[in-house]
């Protein structure tokens, strides 16, 4: 309730409180031949009229000339605001209950209802996506408020393929050195880790079947929690991706990766040498550039590079990705032909010892691996005391055109990798990795193998998540659409979309998963609770006030001062009316006169 709203009730209460006096007055005037009918309809009358000049005396709708200038109340905007004296206040919808102002739907009914306004003071977090339009003809003073201490951004991925690994990054405002637990949607906690000092986190998670499923982000400190969040998760089924290894020698390390690769949703071909001219492994593959474009991605082993160089090369322009590992330590020819695909290899080379990170708590690593079948228990796959013998070549991959993607313990590259034509080529410089799995780091290995497959490998067809963060109750733009679409709600409801120029925009009023189909193709997206996320909402109004102020009209940097409110003659019509009901109610107009008084006879 407004401050306007309550005191107008005040006043009618008070109107009728007279009335009342008034009619009891008149009841007992009548018995005494003392009261008037038209004076009791004047005095009536004047009650009303006086509280009606009382109220616009208070709060007065007319101004001198108009005025150019309105601020503007948001999200986070002060509630005493009201009290400070200014341009007229709007209320927003999302603006805190603050008395004094006047509430509107947006800001295009403000503008209508105050013609002549060319700019506008925008108070607390900034407008939403709603009113940004109506705004970007105006002049626009605002100062963004330091935002709350919460989870300001969150980044995950646009899809995940069953049973792959996926990152999520979070940034958190005012909790440097908070933890950050992910939990998957069994509420166990699959991640953990600490904000650094500029609250950035990176946790890793596992995708189990396809679908839609919300993970959560948890922010605690100590054990307090103090800031929690959905994290939707898009996990596409897809036709399987074809792998081929090519090892030199048959060995542990191909049967392990072999057996993971199957395991992780791959259709895999080997292909091992023996020696005399003997091939073990899945039937023969001919080794040239037009069989290879069957596969997606493809494993080889120093030992096998040399006599497949070209054909693999080929295939990589066409689009396949190409890992390169190394079975050991490596002769002159095969360290300048990787340094001949654009990779610098910097170290003594040789072995060296390779740092492996701390293991995780016992209840992540029971998370990461899962269920567990009979052949493969749970306590089986869990770190032991014995820590893994795992080397590397001596011989850290890098170089102006090539990306880090792993690195040791100790901060020493493991793989890199580049573009080659239209596909991706990786270095990967880990010896024995499979040991690792023989020791319960088996969640080590398949995040190596399975970030080393999932960078370099050719994309898979499929559907793709929405990234962007919506919410409930707000407006959200969808592009790249082909044509017509339709959104289709948690409840089955269908709404139709018209795209103009690729976009269409979309009003959605509950949280919870959607999905917009357009010519055969599916975008599933989350929308997030109204209430969820609020200092990532405010730090998303303030980034788009800041790209609105450049594209707003230069002005002379100031707000106009509101023009004064022509709020006098109400007040000398209220005390007009209140002197004549105080004359009239004193007076002995319309009165009787009282009969004399009477003599006793003597």
């Amino acid at each position: 309730m407004t401050i306007a709203i309550a005191v107008a009730l005040i006043l009618g209460l008070a109107t009728l409180l007279g009335w009342l006096r008034l009619g009891l007055w008149h009841r007992a005037a009548h018995a005494t031949g003392q009261a008037s009918p038209g004076r009791t309809a004047a005095l009536a009358l004047l009650q009303p009229v006086c509280a009606g000049l009382l109220y616009l005396a208070l709060f007065s709708p007319l101004a001198v000339g108009g005025s150019s200038s309105l601020r503007i109340a948001t999200a986070g905007t002060a509630r005493l605001t009201g009290a400070q004296s200014g341009a007229p206040l709007i209320l927003l919808p999302e603006a805190p209950n603050i008395g004094g102002g006047e509430a509107v739907p947006d800001l295009a009914t403000a503008l209508r209802r105050h013609p002549g306004v060319t700019m506008i003071k925008v108070l607390g977090d900034g407008l939403t996506p709603r009113d940004l339009d109506a705004a970007r003809k105006l002049a626009i003073a605002f100062e963004a408020p330091p935002l709350r201490p919460g989870i300001m951004d969150i980044a995950r991925p646009a899809s995940v393929a069953p049973g792959g690994r996926f990152v999520v990054g979070a940034t958190l405002n005012g909790w440097s050195g908070a933890t950050v637990d992910l939990l998957d949607p069994a509420g166990r906690v699959t991640d953990s880790g600490t904000a650094d000092k500029d609250g950035h986190v990176q946790l890793a998670g596992t995708a189990r079947a396809a679908g839609a499923v919300l993970f959560s982000l948890r922010a605690r400190s100590g054990r307090q929690v103090v800031a929690q969040a959905d994290v939707p998760v898009w996990i596409a089924e897809s036709a399987r991706p074809r792998l081929l290894i090519l090892a030199g020698a048959p060995g542990p390390e191909v049967k392990y990766l072999r057996r993971w690769a199957i395991d992780a949703g791959y259709d895999v071909t080997t292909q091992m040498r023996a020696g005399g001219g003997i091939a073990l492994g899945d039937a023969p593959v001919s080794l040239d550039a037009g069989s290879l474009r069957r596969f997606d991605v493809a494993i080889v082993d120093e030992r096998s590079w040399p006599a497949a160089r070209g054909s693999l090369l080929a295939a990589v322009r066409g689009g396949m990705g190409l890992v390169l590992r190394a079975g050991g330590a490596m002769d002159g020819a095969t360290r300048s032909q990787w340094q001949a695909l654009g990779f610098s290899l910097s170290g003594p080379g040789g072995i060296a010892p390779l740092a492996l990170p701390k293991a995780p708590d016992p209840a992540i690593a029971r998370t990461r691996h899962g269920i567990g079948s009979v052949d493969a228990p749970v306590d089986m796959a869990l770190p032991e005391e014995l820590v893994p013998d795992i080397s590397r070549i001596g011989l850290a991959p890098g170089g102006d055109n090539g990306v880090p993607l792993l690195q040791d313990a100790g901060g020493t590259s493991l793989a890199a990798w580049r573009a080659v034509g239209a596909g991706r080529v990786a270095l990967f410089t880990a010896i024995d990795s499979y040991g690792l799995t023989l020791t319960g780091r088996g969640d080590l290995y398949g995040d190596w193998w399975s970030r080393l497959l999932g960078t370099v490998a050719r994309p898979a067809p499929g559907s793709v998540m929405v990234t962007d963060t919506v919410w409930a109750g707000e407006r959200m733009t969808l592009c790249g659409l082909t044509g017509e679409g339709r959104v289709e709600g948690p409840d089955g409801g269908v709404a139709r979309m018209l795209p103009v120029a690729g976009c269409g925009a979309f009003w959605p009023a509950k949280p919870g998963w959607r999905s917009v189909r357009t010519q055969g193709e599916v975008r599933p997206f989350y929308v997030q609770p109204q209430d969820a996320l609020p200092v990532m909402r405010a730090a998303r109004d303030q980034r788009a006030m800041a790209m609105l102020r450049r594209e707003a009209p230069t002005g002379s940097g100031t707000m106009t001062p509101a023009a004064p409110r022509a709020d006098w003659p109400w007040w000398l019509a209220w005390l007009a009316t209140s002197a004549l009901l105080w004359w009239l109610e004193r007076s002995r107009v319309g009165r009787p006169a009282p009969p004399p008084p009477t003599q006793s006879a003597m």
